[in-house]
């Protein structure tokens, strides 16, 4: 089939930046009224709100006009206004709604300030899959502390990799979420560890009267992509005037999966030979089928392949491939009586067969079911406290297709050498093997097409909160808060298709399985197989807080506050190997099993020295049971020489502590590993030493130290008019004894050439080579616990803009911006010497090869004219470089980074041979439209076109988390323009 190159949203960008453009010269007409009060978040509609951006001088004022206390992110204090020495920007349920997001999860991954390491949905290759995570900083998901309601959440009880413990935004229920607060600074002097990026915080409404609900649906362009929403909350009482509230609400969400062949090429294949040139590989999703199956089970396909060779009798994994021999076709009907058709060839090699399985098998996006339930009660006790009790179930299914199970693997046993023996274990001769009358084995190359291959993920979360504030003493001049949590994630995995060793074993040698008709095998012969396997797993958390508060005496700018604190908490993750026995091949045996207490006091000093400065001070100590403590100091100071102007700036210190992964589980990661040329010279280049997957075994390590960091910030707020306001701020992070694992190839090289290993290095050695049984065999796995050691450095500069302006006649016009600039990613290997990540794909393990993009913004613009709405959202994320340092090696974009080696395509040149490849991978830009109309005061009706210029993704063959595009920035360029349409109603 021909295809088509298309053109990789040039124009669709030129149009979205002039709609955009459009928009922001509205935006900047002058008016003189104050911003409109938003609609209470219990009855938002689309387009009733902007992001609210921290510290802006009128909007405290405003604040401390009606009299509100609220609670900001990073301090213990109530205070009337948000005019703390940090950076925090706040988005509000209204704001979610006029962005047309149907999940939490979307709106936080949305932050220009999140970067490289989180956990998008359509990540079908993480460890923690169908899980969502943030990373702040590109520091990864471990070093963002995500709170509900100022109180920790249990982690998911899989981490990203294996190694980096991380919250699943999916966990958190939309319908009644208030607001999200996120610090965009060091925050460990007030909440202990992982801060270090900073805080997500999401607050959930205290009060909600009346019902109210809303009902969605949604499909792609294309047609697919269907997603359906429905949500009910109903609300009693009067805080103000009954002295309580109850509500109670209720939500489901479901997405249709979405398959690469429902994606046009790139992206539903991974055949790549189409733009080529000079007739190379075009990198790491390239077309590893194209000359003849090999070591890899990369290289296997539903129709069975076989080659003559010898092996040593009783043992089916012996096999050793006769120099010369041809592959043939075993199955019956050839390559096209396969499962799914194959492409035949037929060359000096023989004849075998070719097959697409990103194009047959791989999804996009799961299935994915999400529903759940809150209930909630908040009271006023007296006159001056005021307590909460609050309960939450929600549950979370993602199905997926997975490619069929290979029987050649290298874990967590090597299969690359399994044969159909020349005898069944009756004495027969075996019908299967085509040269079983000379005795010689059948090396076979074979997928299971006819036992399907699933994964299902059920996630049920258990959490409780509750807690009281109120005040007491003379003048009620003491503050008290006293919180407590519990919380639970359930997680049980059932997988099909997995193959169970002893049963594959069992079916070679009794001629069971029919490798040339596999249409005739039974369901039973399926099941001895490839037996359905069922995991469970789960993590707990557990916290009770207490605060205690005074404002002491006054100084020249007010009051004197200080505060006290303490916690108590309980973490515990029970993550036992899926793979017990290493009964199955290709079920990764990692594990978590580990539980810890920590105990914190903490302090924060709030001193207005002066009407136009204040400063605050912070500490908190944390231990933990498993052996270590550590204090983190912060000091902020905030400067206002006039209403329109203040200067703020804070000096942190933090820390990440080592995760129960880190310091009592064990992971296996996989690298493809080509042997030196010498090795393959001494074996005769045979398929023992081809290209394979390298296990790097990472043990936990129960000595490791927390990971530290140096934190400053320094930044400015504008509030010229009362309508505008603007922050700028820069933030520098400075990471020591980062947590990592030292194993890399480069020591299966050195233990090939005979050299000793270092110290906590160790090399677990695959079978030998049958046919030179002399020489060293090849290294299975490479094996090092974790240890400290690197460290890195970053900075960038945040920025933020937001208008509301009344332009006449019942017409306001609500603009919002925001953008992050990185302006360094540095990481010190302590080895390999200082790696530059920045605007790379790199850092490749820790981000997932989802890279540490320069830019990041969103800028949401709303017009609002009476009953009507009308909301553009804009997305972008800046383009970077396909390599990374620690993968590809320092500065480059292939083998030697000239145009000849280099392995990326770019859309807009000819793919004539020799024509101009580079090494870039392109920004993305897209536009979310959202239009409602109010008919009445109980309903509202909506319709959403996210990505309204059908961007696509930029072309990225380097990442590993999506086929051809990176998920991280580019999810909606994957989908394409899409609709959605709902109705929003109170009574």
């Amino acid at each position: 089939m021909t295809q088509t190159p298309f053109d990789f949203s040039k124009p669709r960008l030129l149009a979205g930046a002039a709609t955009c453009a459009v928009l922001f010269a509205l935006s900047t007409a002058p008016a003189v009224a104050q911003t409109a009060p938003a609609t209470p978040a219990d009855a938002a509609t689309p387009g009733a709100a902007a992001v609210q951006t921290q510290s802006a001088p009128a909007d405290a004022q405003a604040n401390a006009d009606a009299g509100q206390d609220i609670v900001v992110t990073g301090t213990i204090f109530r205070r009337t206004n948000t005019e703390t020495p940090s950076p925090v920007s706040v988005i509000t349920a209204a704001n979610i709604a006029a962005r047309g997001l149907n999940t939490t999860a979307d709106v936080i991954q949305s932050i220009s300030a999140g970067n490289g390491g989180s956990v998008p949905q359509g990540f079908g290759n993480a460890f923690a899959s169908g899980a969502q995570g943030v990373s702040l900083r590109g520091l990864s998901t471990n070093s963002t502390l995500v709170l509900f309601d100022g109180l920790r959440p249990a982690y998911y009880p899989l981490a990203d990799d294996g190694q980096r413990s991380f919250v699943d935004l999916n966990t958190i229920p939309g319908a009644i979420v208030d607001r999200i607060e996120t610090l965009r600074d060091g925050a460990s002097s007030t909440y202990g560890a992982d801060a270090v990026g900073g805080v997500v915080n999401v607050i959930l409404k205290k009060e909600i009267r009346g019902v109210s609900g809303n009902v969605e649906g949604g499909i792609s362009e294309r047609g697919d992509a269907g997603q359906q929403r429905a949500r009910l909350t109903a609300g009693y009482g009067s805080l103000a005037d009954q002295g309580f509230n109850v509500y109670v609400s209720a939500e489901y969400q479901h997405q249709n999966a979405l398959f690469a062949n429902q994606r046009e090429f790139p992206y539903n294949t991974k055949n790549l030979s189409w733009i080529q040139t000079g007739g190379g590989f075009t990198g790491a999703n390239g077309n590893t089928n194209f000359f003849a199956p090999n070591t890899a089970s990369s290289s296997s396909t539903t129709a069975a392949v076989v080659r003559p060779a010898t092996y040593t009798a009783g043992n089916i994994f012996s096999g050793v491939p006769i120099v010369g021999g041809r592959y043939q076709v075993l199955q019956q009907g050839g390559c096209a009586g396969a499962a799914q058709p194959n492409i035949a060839h037929s060359n000096v090699n023989g004849q075998y067969c070719e097959q697409d399985l990103v194009n047959q098998y791989s999804q996009i996006l799961p299935d994915q079911t999400r529903f759940g339930g809150t209930a909630h009660l908040t009271a006023n006790i007296g006159a001056n406290a005021q307590a909460y009790l609050t309960g939450t179930f929600y549950q979370s299914i993602i199905f997926q297709n997975r490619t069929p199970s290979s029987l050649r693997s290298n874990n967590p046993a090597y299969t690359f050498g399994l044969v159909l023996p020349s005898q069944l274990a009756n004495g027969t001769l075996n019908p299967q093997n085509p040269y079983a009358a000379t005795g010689q084995g059948a090396l076979i190359f074979y997928r299971f097409g006819d036992i399907a291959s699933t994964l299902k993920n059920t996630s049920q979360t258990y959490r409780i909160a509750g807690g009281i504030d109120g005040k007491f003493g003379a003048d009620a001049g003491w503050g008290y808060t006293l919180h407590g949590t519990y919380m639970r994630t359930n997680l049980t995995q059932d997988r099909t298709g997995n193959i169970n060793l002893a049963g594959l074993t069992t079916a070679i040698n009794t001629g069971a399985y029919n490798f040339v008709n596999p249409a005739a095998n039974t369901d039973a012969v399926r099941s001895l197989i490839a037996p359905n396997q069922q995991s469970k797993a789960h993590s707990e958390t557990a916290e009770i807080q207490g605060i205690l508060t005074h404002s002491f005496f006054d100084l020249p700018g007010g009051p004197l506050n200080v505060g006290v604190g303490g916690e108590f908490r309980y973490e515990n993750i029970f993550d036992p190997t899926p793979n017990p026995g290493s009964q199955f091949l290709d079920i990764n045996a990692f594990s978590a099993i580990g539980h810890r207490y920590v105990t914190s006091g903490f302090f924060e000093v709030n001193a207005p020295v002066l009407k136009q400065l204040e400063v605050n001070v912070s500490g908190r100590y944390d231990h933990y049971s498993t052996g270590f403590g550590r204090f983190s100091p912060k000091i902020g100071a905030k400067f206002t020489p006039i209403p329109q102007v203040a200067i703020r700036g804070t000096y942190s210190k933090g820390f990440r502590a080592p995760s129960i992964p880190e310091t009592s589980g064990n992971v296996i990661g996989f690298v493809n590993y080509t042997p030196p040329k010498a090795t393959q010279d001494a074996h005769g280049g045979n398929s023992y030493v081809g290209t394979y997957s390298l296990g790097l075994n990472s043990v936990g390590n129960p000595n490791l130290k927390p990971e530290t960091s140096t934190s400053f910030t320094g930044g400015a707020v504008f509030q010229p008019v009362r309508w505008l306001s603007l922050t700028v701020d820069y933030y520098n992070i400075h990471k020591k004894d980062l947590i990592f694992n030292p194993a890399d190839s480069t020591y299966a090289n050195s233990y090939l050439a005979g050299g000793a290993q270092p110290a906590g290095i160790t090399i677990t050695p695959n079978p030998v080579d049958p046919a030179f049984p002399g020489l060293r065999p090849t290294p299975a796995f490479v094996n090092a616990a974790y240890i400290n050691g690197q460290s890195l450095q970053t900075s960038g500069i945040d920025a933020q803009i937001s208008a509301s302006v009344p332009l006449g006649h019942g017409i306001k016009l609500t603009s919002a911006l925001e953008g992050t600039l990185v302006l360094e990613y540095k990481v010190n290997t302590g080895v390999n010497g200082v790696y530059d990540y920045l605007g790379t794909l790199g850092p490749y393990n820790t981000t997932s090869a989802s890279g540490t993009p320069r830019w990041r913004a969103n800028w949401q613009n709303t017009l609002e004219a009476g009953a009507y709405s009308l909301t553009a959202t804009t997305y972008f994320t800046s383009g970077y470089k396909g390599y990374a340092a620690d993968y590809n090696g320092v500065g480059n974009c292939g083998a030697n980074d000239t145009p000849a080696s280099t392995y990326l395509y770019n859309g807009d040149v000819s793919r004539t041979a020799g024509g101009a490849l580079q090494c870039t991978v392109k920004h993305f830009l897209s536009v979310d439209l959202n239009g409602s109309v109010k008919v009445n005061d109980k309903f509202t009706f909506y319709m959403i076109v996210q990505n309204l210029f059908d961007a696509h993704a930029p072309f990225d063959p380097n990442t590993y988390g999506g086929n051809n595009y990176n998920p991280a920035w580019a999810a909606s360029g994957i989908i394409g323009r899409s609709f959605k349409a709902g109705a929003n109603f109170t009574f």
